[in-house]
């Protein structure tokens, strides 16, 4: 799970019920070896587990394992509690990942680990040539590669921005490979989410008739049980009256085949300008996303880009995404409800 879900369940907890008189805890760095030395080069894109005793991250240094000597960037693990860090693109023999591997997820107990990778030695038979994603599991030290068709064809395109949910059977990611799924003809990057437990995978970045989006996809965000994955597109034809020109932010119900479209007002208003970043929450009720739109909230005047959270079930009944029972507000304000500048 990555900290901007967090950061998701954050904002809606204190714009409901207001901060807390808690202490702040120590502040660690998790960036070093197993004997606590530094890195020698940069680190980033760190995704942590539910209980915060496991920390993933992408990282260019050659000093935080023994034999490192790839020279790319490798994806690596810090065990907070025991105090070690271990790498995470390695093969099942464990060497390591012949070419780079990128920002990872982790499921909530932080058995399994997400990432993207060019390398082709982490799995047998990786001949494309592109970065694929690949789902570590730590417990039995196996690597899955989830970027495959439903009949296990590997794609013919790069996929990235891996998203993996919370029991780890669910894997969101971007691709611009077409043989993914049957009919792919949009020449377009699209989300898809792979079931590792049915091992089939689906594509998701498509309207509630199942047509495929005009435009590209990216950005997946997926709740913890599968349902919902929210992500955002250019394209214009995933939801009807999308006539604003800009990047939109979508929720696709995958139980009910239905797609929506969130970044709007609270009275279905489409956005006067563009977002990129779209979290879900736990239960898919809530979409946090940024915007540059002035027309989403009343008072927007500050020109800045702000940060929004969708309420879609407004009267709790369950049912989401009701006509009247919908609510966007903006949570990048002052404590005093000032607009942040």
């Amino acid at each position: 799970m990555r900290h901007l879900p967090f950061l998701v369940c954050g904002l809606i907890v204190l714009a409901l019920i207001g901060t807390a008189g808690a202490s702040p805890g120590p502040t660690a760095r998790v960036s070093v070896s197993s004997a606590g030395g530094e890195s020698n080069a940069g680190s980033a894109a760190p995704s942590v587990s539910a209980d915060g005793r496991f920390v993933a991250f992408a990282s260019s240094a050659t000093n935080l394992v023994p034999n490192d000597t790839n020279a790319v960037s490798d994806v690596f693990l810090r065990d907070v509690q025991a105090g070690t860090t271990s790498r995470v693109s390695v093969d099942a023999m464990g060497n390591e990942g012949s070419a780079q591997s990128l920002y990872p997820d982790m499921s909530a107990d932080g058995r399994f680990v997400a990432f993207p990778s060019a390398a082709p030695n982490l799995v047998p038979g990786d001949t494309n040539g592109a970065f694929d994603i690949f789902v570590r599991d730590r417990v039995l030290g196996t690597n899955e590669r989830v970027s495959i068709s439903s009949d296990a064809a590997q794609g013919n395109g790069t996929s990235d921005t891996p998203y993996i949910s919370y029991n780890g059977r669910y894997v969101a990611f971007s691709s611009g490979a077409s043989n993914l799924v049957p009919d792919d003809s949009n020449a377009a990057i699209d989300i898809f989410v792979r079931d590792r437990s049915l091992g089939t995978t689906e594509r998701v970045s498509v309207d509630s008739a199942e047509s495929q989006a005009n435009s590209a996809s990216g950005a997946p965000s997926i709740s913890p049980d599968g349902r919902f994955v929210a992500f955002r597109s250019n394209a214009t034809n995933l939801v009807p009256g999308d006539t604003n020109g800009f990047t939109d932010m979508f929720v696709r119900d995958r139980m009910l085949g239905v797609t929506v479209r969130v970044n709007v007002s609270s009275s279905g208003t489409q956005a006067n300008d563009g977002s990129a970043q779209v979290w879900i929450s736990g239960d898919g009720r809530f979409v946090a996303f940024d915007s540059f739109a002035s027309n989403l909230v009343t008072g927007d005047t500050n020109g800045v880009l702000d940060v929004f959270v969708r309420d879609r079930d407004t009267d709790a009944d369950g049912i989401f995404d009701e006509p009247g029972a919908a609510s966007t507000a903006r949570m990048s304000v002052r404590d005093n409800g000032g607009q942040a500048s």
